[in-house]
């Protein structure tokens, strides 16, 4: 066995923390204590790490330096952020966590600056050469209604979405084919789907928006690429079919290479020198070809449904942090995943009720 290693995982709440957890549980090498932080007391998580803290939001001034203390108290080795808010905290302090001789599982802030933020990945993306979507940028209201019909509507659908964000926040589809009437009876609430009346009607309550990305409506199935990285080389990369997605979280999936996608990726991560675990997702055209969305540096919530199939990125980005060799795994294509919901309680004090 190798040498155990203390590992503090934010955001212990995320969708994906627990199949991350249980990744970095079963690694066949070494033991690893897990320390969980979440700014909500009743993390889904919390049950699953060996010591778990609530922390101040990302936002809050006082976030690093309550998780250094922490780090401090907990003598940990590597920090795994799984909140996309806090990667450019994290890259902007990389210093403060070197000094005491913490690794942090973050990449460079200047490559995050583009990755991270969806309008300024499309725009790279074209200044290298890269095909995309149709895509317009813009930061009033009058420019996102001008770009809306720019881009074909009422003809075509058109998709909306916050520049920065994760997790189908500020993202909504604007469906000529879908009546007032269908996504009152028909859709749910949390329903992608909204009248172009309505979403003007929101945008205009402000007097300012955040920058935002208005995109052709592609029709085509979900497809993610997940890989681990060394400054610009692929070390591993794997691909999977979404069949369900719920919130922008597949629900079920079918690992499946396809070179296409992962030509797309490979050139976007050599051309910008990208490390550490990154994901990348595709929608396919109504002609059938991948076109890539968004970006996803950090572990993605769907990452766990390749560990059985013999790639187990969690563990793989450990091991490359501590300058350990990460070759010689083979990805067994095929296995599907689907995932099941299971329950937590909890006592009015907040301590968990065993059940």
């Amino acid at each position: 066995m190798l040498k155990s290693i203390n590992v503090l995982l934010t955001g212990a709440g995320a969708p994906g923390a627990p199949s991350i957890i249980k990744c970095l549980r079963r690694n066949g090498e070494r033991e690893i204590r897990l320390i969980g932080v979440d700014m909500n007391e009743r993390s889904n998580g919390r049950r699953l790490v060996d010591k778990f803290y609530q922390v101040p939001p990302a936002r809050d001034e006082g976030y690093l330096d309550a998780v250094l203390a922490i780090c401090e108290k907990e003598k940990i080795d590597v920090v795994m952020p799984l909140v996309t808010r806090e990667l450019l905290k994290y890259a902007q302090n990389r210093a403060l966590f070197a000094e005491r001789g913490i690794v942090l599982s973050v990449d460079e802030y200047e490559i995050l600056q583009i990755i991270n933020n969806k309008a300024n990945l499309l725009v790279k993306m074209r200044e290298l050469g890269m095909e995309t979507p149709e895509f317009r940028v813009v930061e009033t209201a009058d420019e996102l209604e001008k770009a809306v019909y720019e881009l074909g509507y009422p003809n075509n659908a058109v998709c909306v979405k916050g520049a920065e964000g994760n997790g189908s926040r500020g993202v909504r589809i604007i469906d000529p084919n879908k009546s007032l009437y269908d996504l009152f009876f028909n859709e749910k609430p949390t329903s992608m789907y909204i009248s172009f009346r309505e979403l003007m009607g929101v945008i205009r309550e402000k007097e300012s928006i955040p920058r935002m990305l208005v995109m052709e409506y592609l029709p085509g199935q979900e497809y993610g690429v997940d890989a681990l990285c060394d400054r610009g080389r692929v070390l591993y990369m794997a691909g999977r079919y979404n069949y369900a997605v719920n919130s922008s979280i597949p629900q079920g999936c079918i690992l499946e290479n396809r070179e296409e996608p992962f030509a797309v990726a490979r050139e976007i991560i050599e051309k910008l020198g990208i490390s550490g675990n990154i994901n990348f997702d595709f929608i396919y055209d109504k002609n059938g070809k991948p076109r890539l969305i968004e970006i996803n540096p950090r572990l993605s919530a769907t990452i766990a449904s390749y560990a059985p199939a013999g790639v187990n990125f969690p563990y793989l980005r450990i091991k490359q942090l501590l300058g350990e060799p990460v070759e010689g795994l083979a990805l067994q294509e095929g296995i599907m995943m689907q995932r099941r919901y299971s329950e937590v309680f909890f006592a009015p004090d907040g301590s968990e009720i065993p059940w």
